[in-house]
């Protein structure tokens, strides 16, 4: 029988609940010896599990009910600090790993993202060997570091206890510190200006059904609940094909998810992303297509994004009106439009793309449509698409880095400001740490 349980306790928080902070540091570390690792790594052991999914999900829930209630801060009530720890296959070499456990490992761990550039568009000016240090030598990176708090001195003083302990310096060394900072002018908004981390999957165990009796397979309207062992190793997986031929989400849970070794249960793989966002060339983009098009600037960027600034989608929600025209103006704005279409989750997520196959609201290339096709047909087949779709998800972690850019740095040649994104995933997705520039 497939595993659906979940061992919240067991699973590291940034996995199932997401850290959800203000301020974020990763360091990424190099285990000077053997014994010096595995002797930190063990102090680091009870740190890493106070942050477990159940405490993360626990805190968030709390947060959110006070922000229900009308508390604009509520980290001035409450607050924590979450770490966890993520090791690359090289550093689980470095620590001595034995070698079948290390072989056991997909190809795609053990290679890393820098042998997999190609495949996944990083060339040119993006490919793996025009990567800042450290991560253009990316073996000498053996784990991940994840510090993160709603205040900056909270994080300061927690990584400051962390690397200035005896068995951190005798056995770690730190080969560069990545800062995250959620944008103090626009929160939650990346260095293009529009809402980020909308769409993420809904967790089955985790994620609670808005509408339990008309939906109970969905956590927020449009947001599809998916079987654990999608994300985490050893539990439930969901089936790429559709249940008696029907043309939609195979809600059966599938075979338990496996890779590596058996005592990798309650696991994820991790992929570290560092991307840098080209602001001023992404602007005039937007002009120049709206100037070509008649449109606005507001309706231009919405079409290369799927969605407005504010969050709003420009497709067609569930329940509105017919016909429809996406608007001009981006009617998520907080002064002069409904801001709930993009902050509120029951809102902003419920639409598909099957209405609209051509594109002619949402284009084929927006960056969403790309990333979730959601029920649009894909080479699986009309009837098995929406169930094989939900079997390439990810769930993301992304906090911008850099100040925002502004009137008064408008091209600034020293401006380098992106996102930093943690995407997890089981079975051969791989730890991989890479930075890439604007290509």
């Amino acid at each position: 029988m497939p595993t659906t349980d979940l061992n919240l306790e067991n699973i590291q928080g940034n996995v199932l609940g997401g850290f959800n902070k203000d301020h974020q540091l990763n360091l990424f570390l190099k285990f000077k010896d053997n014994a010096g690792g595995r002797a930190w790594v063990k102090e680091i052991a009870d740190e890493v599990a106070k942050s477990s999914s159940a405490n993360v999900i626990q805190f968030n829930n709390e947060f959110s009910r006070l922000r229900r209630q009308g508390v604009s801060r509520p980290e001035d009530l409450i607050s924590a600090v979450w770490v966890n720890l993520a090791l690359s296959w090289r550093g689980m070499e470095a620590l001595g790993l034995g070698r079948g456990d290390l072989d056991s490992f997909p190809d795609e761990f053990k290679g890393g993202m820098a042998s997999r550039g190609a495949a996944i568009g990083d060339v040119g000016p993006s490919a793996p060997n025009q990567w800042v240090p450290p991560f253009d030598k990316p073996g000498n990176i053996h784990a991940v570091l994840i510090v993160a708090a709603d205040h900056s001195t909270q994080l300061q003083a927690k990584v400051d206890a962390i690397t200035g302990t005896a068995g951190f310096r005798a056995g770690v060394e730190v080969l560069m510190l990545q800062a995250g900072k959620t944008r103090a002018d626009q929160p939650g908004h990346e260095h293009f200006g529009f809402k980020d981390g909308i769409s993420q999957p809904g967790v089955r165990g985790v994620d609670m059904p808005d509408d339990p009796v008309s939906n109970p397979d969905q956590g927020h309207p449009g947001q599809d609940l998916l079987w654990p062992g999608e994300f985490v190793l050893g539990y439930a997986t969901q089936i790429p094909r559709a249940r008696n031929n029907e043309d939609s989400l195979n809600t059966d849970p599938g075979d338990d998810s496996g890779s590596g070794p058996a005592w990798t249960k309650d696991g994820s793989y991790l992929v570290f992303r560092r991307l840098r966002q080209d602001v001023p060339g992404f602007e005039r983009e937007v002009h120049r297509l709206a100037n070509e098009l008649g449109w606005s600037a507001d309706l231009a960027g919405a079409k290369m994004i799927g969605r407005y600034r504010s969050g709003a989608p420009i497709e067609q929600r569930k329940f509105q009106p017919s016909p429809y025209t996406p608007p001009q103006i981006d009617p998520g704005r907080p002064f002069d439009g409904n801001p709930a279409l993009g902050d509120n989750n029951v809102l902003n997520n419920n639409f598909e793309f099957g209405d609209d196959p051509r594109g002619a609201i949402c284009p084929l290339p927006s960056h969403i449509r790309k990333a979730y096709p959601r029920d649009e047909v894909t080479p699986a087949g009309p009837a098995n698409s929406e169930s094989a779709t939900q079997t390439r998800r990810i769930l993301r972690r992304g906090i911008p880095y850099g100040p925002p850019m502004s009137a008064t740095i408008p091209t600034a040649p020293g401006w380098i400001a992106g996102c930093c994104s943690s995407a997890i995933r089981t079975a051969s997705q791989a730890i991989s740490n890479s930075s890439r520039p604007p290509g």
